[in-house]
């Protein structure tokens, strides 16, 4: 499942007042390798809408979620690496987490 996050993509489209700017046409699409994140130690009582919540804060991402522990697949590097910075040792549901990077 690919969840998306919380941006504000649409926001810089507008200019002044609202009124839409006229961007470049000289667009390109670039394929990141995605990144992954393990978050480990999570409570019994964690539910899969809770790690929603706080993955998609960050960035798109696509999760699988066995108990106790969640790999988290995000499109850009970066937002792994944003991830396990702010996330890491993060208390949730009164047990703090393990967040590391997994290499591929």
């Amino acid at each position: 499942m690919v969840l998306t996050g919380r941006g504000r993509a649409g926001a810089s489209s507008l200019g002044v007042r609202g009124r839409a700017v006229q961007q470049s046409q000289n667009l390109r699409v670039v394929q990141c390798k995605p990144s992954r994140v393990a978050i480990e130690c999570l409570s019994s009582k964690t539910t899969e809408l809770q790690l929603q919540n706080i993955l998609t804060s960050v960035g798109p991402i696509q999760i699988s979620y066995p108990q106790r522990k969640a790999i988290a697949t995000f499109c850009n590097p970066a937002h792994a690496a944003l991830f396990q910075q702010q996330y890491h040792r993060h208390m949730v549901d009164l047990t703090y987490v393990n967040v590391t990077l997994v290499e591929d």
